[in-house]
């Protein structure tokens, strides 16, 4: 009798290999039937198939639950799969990509009739690919677990975790959109078979594995089943008691283990070229792991390379070569296992490993807008806004499973009840809309805002649903989710409300202000409970924990808050963020507070001693200024989030240093001609003088009353220019750091720029007035006031030629100027949105030009559009050229930085 999936991990666990085997041969054409359809290359497949199993014989001991082996499975070979495309920088199919046109244009039934007998296999396979291509992802994806995977709905049901009903319908669908091609796919797929090796070649390379792996790696049996020797060793090489201890319990299937791993929480890294050894193909004769260096293996090495993960890949638009930065944080959710913290970014959600930080996984799509999420309550589906929609994202396919469009205007907030049958949004219309989240049916609307309704918070017995918002007198709103009928309202609330919750018992709701006081109300009268004071200015948030009796509070005073929820009495003030904390959280269990603040960090702290436990980082406010260095090798950018100036690797992306000492965000950096210095601009004045190859800080610049959003070296980098919305230009000498002189009464904004002429004689300025204005450097006298512009002027840019300058606007145009006569020589056609900077190429034939979420590349002489890159999903605030122009570096104020490869566009543009 064939053994279970509990039973067959049982055994392995108790150290029966054979049964490893046969949980392979159970499952390898099921995997490989996923993988195919997902990659599209039977080999390739192979590889992955393989690699699938490795990685679950490494991860089998952190199975929670092996009655869910099944799911867990098909979730490791999906990350894989989204693993090879990242590294190959490539994207997955879209869900629903096919028009039903589609399904008209193509037919193939009679010509695979006609040569039939003589198509060749691999002929036979792009011809099921192009059918399949005909169907949506989910119908694809059935079609082929079933005719190649050879899977019944039950073991597919369990394999994708959706029913068996669903299974059936997906499959029906799909056989009618293919119709009569259908038997041809099932003759195909049907005729498909594995190499008769597979299993055996994935067991050797389990071998080759378990021969290299490193010491502090842990073994897949339970140290009882290894022998007193390897005990032996193990206590030699310094292993602690515990770890032992942990290893000597007996494995209980039905227990959960002390480290655990739930079905959508397996991080995996594909790195096919770099292991080489352990990616055979089946029939390969070589052993995996065997080398000719010396006789070492490269097993140790490959299961390296495979823990990293280089974010600055993932989902990548055509010619970017990477991304830095994850984007601003806007949210934050746990899951409800604990596990996982989705993190809504202005590029889109972040899934991060709790326990290692690590990041998991990016859904991006037209989701990043405000921060308005919400995670189902069994934590498999995720809403998220965009503009006047929701999309209801399935978190285990990635799947978006509904689309609820209602709203007239910007949704701003959502909220799953506590079963998860409804959803609730708000938007800038002021209603309130409750949908049915399984048919997508709009069940109720709620009117009574007169403004928007910003916050919705259910309570824990799903009877009461709270809504509040702006332009409503600071009122809260107390509903019957089922009836719609407003229950009460709460209006004596002294200022703008940014935060509701409940506490556990649903007798209380608190509600953070912006005025730095927490009110407590009682739910059922309306009445006023208890005011908490303490925070010194706008509380962002205020939450209750689970067990109802701590109250957790973040403020912009960069403080978190523990009250004692019964009392109001204050119980402890944490600290650590460098600046404003806009949100907490509770973790599920309590023991847990997860914020997020503006210095772009995450942070974890004790719930009970406020310790700070973990960080995690990398995520940037706004990139507000790039430059390239001279010599084109490296690259810095002003990224506001720690005051630090990354600097980078121009061809690789490797971080080199940073430059530290700023004491507020850096808005503004630029190399000198030379390329000895490097000067920065801060939020609050001061300007840095740094020595571009060691990173020490050579002169502070102090003069300016606000921020130096603007600078430019002369092309002897004798003297820098410093530009500020304090209305003034300041001229410095950088050998001395002595102030030279200062233009007075300039109407410059955060957003404007100035730049010198490469001879230095000539400054432009551009401003808020829509003009622009060119100075005369040596007498302080204005040499011309170019107009034209309709609208506020954002930037300016000089040619190496010295008489051309460019302009961009919100007006949306870019205009071409002749720098001694002021003549308007042309106007580039309008673009999608504000020009918000430019930068000429180093040929001088091409003006680069930043707008909302693109970059326009535009021929100078002509005006005419050659090429647009999209990535940045906000304004792009500063573009700069490499030095030999094939590169371009972009900051957006979505908080990334993008490389590009311009070698395409530039050979493109030469034909």
């Amino acid at each position: 009798m064939e053994k279970d999936d509990i039973e067959l991990i049982q055994c392995i666990l108790s150290g029966d290999e054979t049964a490893f085997s046969d949980l392979v041969r159970k499952y390898q054409k099921s995997v490989h039937a996923l993988v195919w359809r997902k990659i599209g290359d039977f080999h390739i497949a192979e590889e992955i198939t393989q690699d699938t199993f490795l990685q679950v014989h490494k991860k089998l001991t952190s199975l929670k639950n092996p009655s869910q082996f099944a799911g867990w499975l098909y979730v490791i070979a999906d990350r894989l799969c989204r693993a090879w495309f990242r590294k190959n920088h490539l994207n997955m199919q879209s869900l629903e990509t096919v028009s039903e046109g589609t399904l008209e244009k193509t037919a193939y039934a009679d010509y695979i009739c006609e040569r039939r007998e003589d198509v060749a296999v691999e002929c036979r396979r792009e011809i099921v690919q192009k059918l399949l291509e005909k169907l949506p992802e989910s119908e694809r994806t059935v079609m082929v677990l079933y005719y190649l995977g050879e899977m019944s709905y039950k073991e597919i049901s369990k394999f994708l975790g959706v029913s068996p009903n669903t299974v059936k319908s997906r499959l029906r669908r799909g056989r009618e959109r293919l119709k009569a091609d259908t038997s041809l796919i099932r003759e195909i797929l049907g005729s498909i078979q594995l190499p008769s090796n597979l299993t055996e070649s994935i067991m050797r390379n389990i071998d080759a594995v378990k021969q290299t792996s490193p010491s502090g790696g842990k073994p897949l049996l339970p140290l009882a089943a290894l022998g007193s020797s390897v005990v032996l060793v193990i206590l030699l090489m310094g292993v602690s008691n515990q770890i032992v201890t942990n290893f000597q319990q007996p494995y209980n299937v039905d227990a959960e283990s002390e480290t655990t791993i739930e079905i959508v929480d397996t991080p995996v890294v594909l790195d096919i070229q770099s292991k080489p050894n352990l990616q055979n193909r089946v029939g390969n004769g070589k052993n995996p792991g065997e080398s000719s260096k010396n006789g070492l293996l490269t097993g140790t090495e490959s299961m390296q390379n495979n823990t990293a993960q280089d974010t600055t890949q993932w989902h990548l638009p055509a010619e970017a070569r990477a991304r830095f930065g994850k984007g601003r944080i806007r949210n934050l959710i746990y899951f409800p296992d604990g596990t996982r913290l989705a993190v809504k970014s202005t590029i889109g959600i972040w899934i991060y490993d709790i326990r290692t930080g690590e990041e998991l996984d990016l859904l991006t799509g037209d989701m990043w807008g405000n921060r308005a999420m919400a995670l189902s309550p069994d934590g498999k589906t995720v809403a998220v806004t965009s503009g006047s929609i929701v999309r209801l994202i399935d978190l285990h396919t990635l799947d978006q499973t509904d689309v609820l469009a209602g709203h007239k205007f910007q949704v701003y907030a959502v909220a799953f009840s506590p079963l998860g049958e409804i959803l609730a949004s708000g938007g800038s219309d002021g209603t309130v809309r409750l949908w049915d989240t399984n048919t997508g049916e709009l069940l109720r609307i709620l009117i009574g805002h007169t403004g928007y309704a910003e916050l919705l918070a259910y309570s824990h017995d799903g009877k009461i649903l709270a809504s509040a918002g702006s332009g409503d007198d600071n009122t809260i709103y107390l509903w019957d989710p089922h009836t719609g009928k407003l229950l009460r309202t709460i209006i004596e609330h002294p200022s703008r409300i940014s935060s509701i919750n409940f506490s556990a018992d649903n007798l209380t709701l608190a509600s953070a202000s912006w005025n730095g006081e927490i009110h407590l109300w009682d739910v059922h009268t309306g009445k006023r409970k208890a005011i908490l004071t303490g925070h010194k200015i706008g509380v962002s948030a205020a939450v209750y924990s689970p067990d109802g009796k701590t109250l957790a509070s973040s403020s912009r005073d960069a403080t978190i808050r523990l009250w004692q929820a019964s009392t109001g009495k204050l119980l402890k003030t944490v600290t650590g963020h460098l600046s404003a904390v806009r949100g907490v959280i509770y973790s599920p269990d309590g023991t847990t507070l997860a914020s997020r603040g503006d210095d772009e960090t995450i942070r974890f702290w004790d719930a009970d001693t406020g310790k700070l436990l973990k960080t995690i980082t990398g995520h940037t406010f706004l990139a507000r200024s790039v430059a390239f260095s001279p010599d084109g090798k490296t690259f810095v950018s002003s990224e506001m989030a720690d005051y630090t100036i990354p600097l980078r690797d121009a061809q690789t992306g490797a971080l080199l240093k940073a430059f530290v000492g700023h004491t507020d965000y850096v808005c503004s950096v630029t190399y000198s001609p030379d390329g000895n210095t490097l000067a920065s601009g801060s939020w609050n004045g001061p300007i840095r003088l740094w020595d571009a190859q060691t990173g020490e800080l050579i002169k502070t610049f102090i003069g300016h009353e606000r921020g130096a959003f603007s600078l430019a070296y002369s092309s002897d980098s004798a003297i820098l220019v410093s530009g500020s919305p304090d209305k003034t230009i300041r001229f410095w000498d950088t050998d001395t750091g002595q102030h030279l002189k200062t233009f007075t009464d300039q109407v410059i904004g955060t957003n404007s720029s100035i730049s010198l002429s490469p001879d230095g004689d000539t400054l432009a300025v551009a401003t808020n007035e829509n003009v622009i204005r060119l100075w005369n450097t040596h007498t302080g006298k204005i040499k011309a006031t170019l107009n034209g512009h309709t609208r506020a002027v954002t930037s300016v840019a000089f040619a190496a030629n010295n008489y051309l300058l460019a302009s961009g606007s919100d007006d949306k145009t870019i205009r071409l100027w002749h720098v001694d006569t002021g003549e308007l020589l042309l106007t580039f056609p309008k673009q999608s949105n504000s020009v918000n900077s430019i930068a000429f190429s180093p040929d001088g034939q091409t003006i680069a030009s930043g707008t909302f979420g693109k970059i326009y590349m535009s021929h100078l002489a002509s005006g005419k559009h050659i090429a647009t890159l999209t990535g940045h999903t906000d304004r792009v605030r500063s573009v700069a050229f490499s030095p030999d122009g094939k590169m371009l570096v972009s900051g957006g104020n979505e908080g990334t930085v993008m490389l590009w490869d311009l070698t395409q566009i530039r050979r493109k543009n030469k034909r």
